[in-house]
């Protein structure tokens, strides 16, 4: 009787093991394999929840890898030949896996860390190292190495570019990642060269602001010049207006009709003077001005 009952207990605990195994999910951005006794189960999964297999000893186990985008940075300093110096610059790149055939011999190549009794998950950046990272600091330091700083600086767009292209290549041929960007996102020139470009810079502003200088005297200059050449043409012209002031009065001086006529204005004058003096005026007048002979019994004025 005893050994019945414990023939059915065995049973029962099988019959229940085998109908309620341990429940197990796969998150967005993973994939998964089931592990056994015998080594994975044939067959990448993808994002889903499900139970295991029931099992009494050796249970199957979860194991999961991170496939989504992940952002990762790598900061390199770079001897530059051309310039015997060193250069450092950042490398940033997008990777996610896509292609299954690529992710399925990932299980068995890398280690997968336990998260509970039934699983366990392979490191992402496991993967990167072993497979990316290489790749990119020596496609980045051989590429670069063959420019000088001078022309890194002046066509670093181009040479991203460029870079990004190769790493690109590179990292989908051998390796299980797709990128979705690579390319520098920094770069530090070495401080001899920077510190000659602030003083390259210095000099041109100080250059800058002497020509400055120099254009605003030149303007001064030539605005005084023009105020001297036009105040001695106003000098020019108006002594030739009065020089022919002068000629016109030298003319009229030397005419006849002119002499006549101040010789008139005269004799007026000589009588107004007269009159005043009382006297009268002489009928005929002998001579010239200076003679002063009179005629027809009148007296001469008296000084006074």
């Amino acid at each position: 009787m005893k050994q019945l009952v414990k023939i059915l207990t065995i049973g029962a605990m099988a019959l229940a093991l085998t109908a309620c195994g341990e429940r197990v999910e796969i998150g967005p951005g993973e994939v998964g394999k089931i592990s056994g006794a015998n080594g994975y189960k044939e067959g990448v999964l993808n994002t889903s929840k499900f139970r295991l297999d029931a099992c009494l000893s050796q249970c199957d186990r979860l194991v999961t890898l991170n496939v989504g985008d992940s952002a990762k940075t790598e900061a390199l300093e770079i001897f530059m030949p051309q310039d015997k110096l060193k250069m450092k610059i950042s490398v940033q790149t997008n990777l996610t896996i896509m292609d299954m055939k690529k992710v399925d011999p990932l299980f068995s190549r890398l280690p997968a860390k336990e998260l509970s009794g039934y699983t366990s998950q392979i490191d992402r950046d496991a993967v990167y190292t072993m497979y990316a990272r290489q790749i990119i600091l020596t496609e980045s330091r051989e590429y670069l190495s063959q420019f000088t700083i001078a022309e890194v600086a002046s066509s670093l767009d181009k040479i991203n570019s460029e870079l990004r292209e190769r790493l690109t290549k590179k990292i989908q041929d051998s390796t299980p990642f797709q990128v979705r960007y690579a390319g520098i996102t920094n770069v530090e020139y070495p401080s001899i060269i920077t510190e000659a470009q602030e003083n390259a810079a210095r000099r041109r502003e100080e250059i800058a602001q002497e020509e400055a200088k120099l254009e605003v005297s030149r303007v001064t200059l030539e605005r005084e010049l023009s105020e001297a050449q036009l105040q001695r043409r106003i000098d020019v012209e108006k002594a030739e207006a009065e020089a022919q002031t002068d000629r016109l009065r030298a003319a009229a001086a030397a005419n006849p009709t002119t002499l006549a006529l101040r010789k008139l204005e005269n004799e007026r004058a000589w009588i107004e003077a007269w009159k005043a003096g009382g006297a009268q005026v002489p009928d005929t007048i002998v001579g010239n001005e200076s003679a002063n002979l009179f005629l027809g019994g009148h007296s001469q004025p008296k000084a006074k």
